[in-house]
């Protein structure tokens, strides 16, 4: 069964019929869920949308999320790729923004060097996704500034590489056309970078050597199989502030918080605070450190819906967070981003490999199931649909991957 835009969720039967339908047919344990991966619409380990759902079903992940930033160019070829291999996808979108109050103060949210800087997700889009023109320009406004950025990058390097007399030069419209699909950012640049160092140096001697030389004489720190940690190694050493092809984000590069929120919410989604906690490996944000005042500013910005990274996050972190949201009333749900080149699995654990816990499967599944019972709704209903409990919610979105997984055999 072909799934080649959103109707079905709309065709499926209405919502009392429906559980009725499934009641007794739904799964006993939980699925396995990963709501949260980056495509090459934005920058990922796949090398295509079909390879993340082919190594998705290999690892029996049945509930799958993108989750790409600012576009949703790959929600069409998603959904296409998911019911092939009887996954239900979950549409997802990623924002940047900027509290200017919280940067004033100099306190760090979501993002551990940059105050102010806020990452929001935009949990089960309409599809297809529409905007309206104010909305859709603001969007279109803050990936022009991103590329200026980013080209702005790409004439540093050039100039710096040229001052080392080494043989490279990038381009934006070659990244365009082999690295990126729509949207080009400072990670396409040094994966650009590190794959023309691997094409002239013949030898193991030969590519450090060359490192050296970019790096202006610092040797690296990475292995030369190590593809991602050689990326980050050249993204801070290049491209970070104080290095030689730094270009500030200007202003116009990110909307406001409230701004990101309408956008979310018009296109359909609910928005998500994606949840740092000790993912850097350093001390928890001053935004999150404080778990009931970190309740209360995500209500006062109406949002109830948080996500977490676990691969990034020590296993008691995560669980004692994830609970304690959970049981305020908050849905909850797991992703692993996949947003380097390192290819990891797609079965989500925690950090050094820990597995979920019963109580944390069973959290992400209801998670998943509440962005599922969303999209179905809305495309029942519109956006604009009578809401219900979480509760509701959770029994709704089980009945509808069930009755997915039912007409898709």
């Amino acid at each position: 069964m072909k799934y080649k835009n959103m109707k079905w969720l709309g065709e499926f039967p209405e919502p009392e019929k429906l559980i009725s339908e499934m009641k007794g047919n739904l799964p006993a344990a939980p699925l396995n869920v990963n709501s949260h991966i980056h495509t090459p619409y934005s920058f990922s380990a796949f090398h295509s949308i079909e390879e993340a759902v082919r190594l998705a079903d290999a690892e029996q992940v049945r509930i799958l999320g993108i989750n790409d930033f600012y576009v949703t160019d790959g929600f069409a070829g998603f959904i296409e790729a998911c019911g092939r291999r009887k996954i239900f996808p979950l549409l997802n979108v990623e924002l940047i923004g900027i509290d200017k109050e919280d940067q004033r103060r100099g306190l760090r949210v979501n993002d551990p060097k940059n105050p102010g800087r806020t990452y929001i997700s935009g949990k089960g889009l309409k599809y297809p996704v529409g905007l309206p023109d104010v909305l859709a320009k603001k969007l279109s406004d803050v990936l022009t500034e991103s590329h200026n950025q980013v080209s702005g990058m790409i004439d540093l390097l050039n100039e710096w590489l040229a001052g080392r007399r080494i043989d490279i030069r990038l381009s934006m419209e070659e990244i365009l056309e082999h690295h990126a699909l729509k949207l080009v950012r400072e990670r396409h640049i040094a994966k650009a970078l590190r794959i023309e160092v691997e094409k002239r140096a013949k030898t193991e001697v030969q590519f450090y050597k060359l490192l050296e030389n970019i790096y202006g004489g610092r040797p690296s720190d990475k292995q030369i199989g190590d593809i991602a940690g050689i990326e980050e190694e050249l993204r801070s050493r290049l491209l970070k502030a104080g290095s030689p092809a730094f270009v500030a984000e200007d202003d116009g590069a990110f909307l406001s918080l409230d701004e990101i929120i309408e956008i979310i919410r018009v296109a359909g989604g609910i928005p998500t605070y994606p949840m740092l906690l000790d993912g850097t490996g350093g001390a928890i944000t001053e935004f999150e450190s404080d778990m009931e005042g970190l309740i209360q500013r995500l209500r006062d910005r109406q949002i109830t819906s948080v996500e977490f990274i676990p691969l990034r996050n020590k296993f008691d972190i995560l669980k004692a967070y994830t609970e304690f949201f959970y049981d305020n009333g908050f849905s909850v749900t797991f992703g692993t981003e996949h947003n380097t080149s390192a290819m990891l699995p797609l079965k989500v654990t925690c950090k050094g490999g820990v597995p979920l816990d019963e109580s944390l499967s069973r959290i992400a599944f209801n998670g998943a199931a509440v962005i599922a019972a969303h999209q179905y709704l809305v495309a029942m209903r519109g956006i604009d649909y009578e809401p219900v409990s979480r509760t509701e919610m959770e029994a709704l979105g089980k009945a509808v991957i069930g009755y997915y997984f039912k007409i898709a055999r």
